[in-house]
């Protein structure tokens, strides 16, 4: 990887770890798209991780078709990332207190409002992990123009 490429990813991983929340776009057993707002966390290979109760309809599509399309934006400052990969439910893995205590957390730093999860009925959520198979980073901020600099391709590890 370039410079250019190392430039990128880390400012990429930087800004998915930055942020929380994103839409997650999956496909159920109808094959009827579908997109939710999550709140996730990511890791250094661009893992994302979240909390989901199984009686959802987004658990229901993750179990139909694992195969799902995530992204998050900064509206103020024009920068995305996509991410396509597959979900799995890790949730009676030994990873799985560590990651839901870390998203637990994320969600509980907002001073003002409980985390969504636990206004909802009481069961014991999932844990999700989102393995990244395409990542594409966009930044129409600080890029020059031209399409082969504000997208640049993130190499799944």
């Amino acid at each position: 990887m370039d410079d250019s490429g190392k430039k990128s990813h880390a400012d990429a991983l930087a800004f998915l770890k930055r942020h929380k929340t994103g839409v997650l776009a999956t496909a159920g057993h109808d094959n009827v798209p579908h997109a939710s707002v999550i709140h996730y966390v990511a890791d250094d290979d661009f893992n994302i991780y979240f909390l989901t109760l199984p009686s959802s309809r987004k658990y229901q599509a993750l179990l139909a078709h694992p195969q799902v399309a995530f992204t998050t934006l900064r509206e103020d400052v024009p920068q995305t990332i996509q991410i396509e990969g597959m979900a799995q439910d890790i949730s009676n893995s030994a990873e799985a207190d560590e990651k839901q205590a870390k998203v637990l957390e994320a969600l509980n730093a907002n001073p003002f409002f409980f985390a969504p999860i636990t206004k909802l009925d009481p069961e014991k959520p999932a844990v999700i992990w989102l393995k990244p198979t395409w990542i594409r980073w966009a930044d129409y901020a600080f890029a020059q123009y031209g399409t082969d600099r504000v997208f640049k391709e993130i190499p799944v590890t």
